[in-house]
């Protein structure tokens, strides 16, 4: 059996939209139950962030606008009509802040997602031999650093010589050079 914050997870991944909305309710239905003495505007952050974390840039500027929105209609039931006009300020206040917010997730998600992309790491300890510098791979066979590290990263390579084994290997290039 799954446990519960894996599901939610799984519930936020694949059908994002439904969870936004479903924690947007949360939401209100917490800000209506405390009255208008308690407020919980800040906790419109939360469905508006995870709709623009996952890039649905309409669904959290519809939440940035619908939540502030819903919050002077609660005035309404609450038969606070004195408060209405404080309410009529406060509403595009929230709004324009949780606008701004959203936009700004998404520019942050959409940048996190591409260096995810752009980034593929070696982890971990690499079996490698101790004479050669092979690569022991997933199969048990050896492969040369240069193979294995190109198929499991981003990484290339450009090959040179350092000036120990070029003394090594051309020692007739070498000949007249004091040793440092």
């Amino acid at each position: 059996m799954p446990s519960f914050p894996r599901t939610l997870i799984e519930l936020y991944e694949k059908r994002t939209n439904s969870f936004c909305i479903v924690v947007a309710a949360i939401v209100l239905a917490i800000d209506y139950i405390t009255g208008r003495h308690i407020e919980f505007p800040i906790l419109y952050a939360l469905p508006v962030a995870l709709a623009a974390w996952k890039l649905q840039r309409k669904m959290s500027f519809v939440m940035a606008i619908l939540l502030p929105a819903a919050r002077v209609g609660f005035y309404v039931p609450w038969q606070e009509t004195q408060a209405l006009p404080i309410a009529f300020i406060n509403a595009p206040i929230t709004l324009v802040a949780l606008l701004l917010y959203a936009y700004l997730v998404s520019i942050i998600s959409r940048q996190t997602m591409a260096l995810q992309r752009k980034v593929k790491v070696l982890e971990g300890i690499l079996p490698i031999c101790a004479s050669c510098k092979k690569i022991r791979n997933d199969k048990g066979e050896y492969e040369a650093i240069e193979k294995y590290v190109s198929e499991h990263s981003e990484a290339s390579f450009s090959h040179g010589i350092c000036a120990d084994c070029a003394k090594r290997l051309y020692p007739e290039f070498y000949k007249g050079e004091k040793e440092s």
